[in-house]
């Protein structure tokens, strides 16, 4: 058991370690927000459910993971990718987490969910406006639509929290 503990505390302070400063997360999800189409950056993506004002059709569910620790805001462009797939124009019920996996190796991973949406007519509102964060401005802040909705800092990317708004945008 203790030996259990000593291997899963050097495995997520190896983590931390390799973890880069503030200003290098904030690089790099500018450096990975730069690599997304306009129309990627743009994705509206809420936190919750759309606003009930707005009626929309659900087109899947989405999930993305890694299979090793990291950072969600790795995940993002393939997060992405599936929504225009879908032809989505938002994310809702988005969620970013770092969940413990089977083997000692895959301790904690990135996964993000989100479900698909289309909207029925066009918003006369932006996303700002409705409640919801453009993808852009997860990468680039490095902070969930949790964490801008609230106004709280982002958290350590090598926490192994429940919600990691340093790594999404988590």
């Amino acid at each position: 058991m203790k030996q259990s503990v000593l291997t899963v505390a050097m495995i997520l302070a190896s983590a931390a370690a390799q973890a880069g400063s503030p200003e290098q997360e904030l690089a790099d999800g500018k450096r990975i927000a730069a690599s997304l189409s306009q129309e990627g950056r743009d994705l509206c993506v809420f936190d919750n459910g759309a606003p009930s004002d707005m009626p929309h059709q659900k087109l899947q569910q989405l999930k993305v993971a890694k299979g090793t620790y990291g950072g969600v805001k790795e995940l993002l462009p393939a997060l992405v990718q599936q929504a225009l797939a879908n032809k989505a124009d938002a994310l809702v019920d988005y969620n970013s987490s770092q969940r413990f996996g089977f083997w000692p190796w895959r301790v904690v991973r990135p996964v993000v969910t989100a479900t698909a949406i289309r909207w029925n007519e066009a918003p006369r509102k932006s996303c700002e406006a409705m409640g919801g964060v453009r993808m852009e401005v997860i990468l680039t802040t490095n902070k969930s639509p949790e964490a801008l909705a609230q106004g709280v800092a982002p958290q350590a990317p090598a926490a192994a929290t429940a919600d990691q708004a340093a790594s999404a945008p988590q």
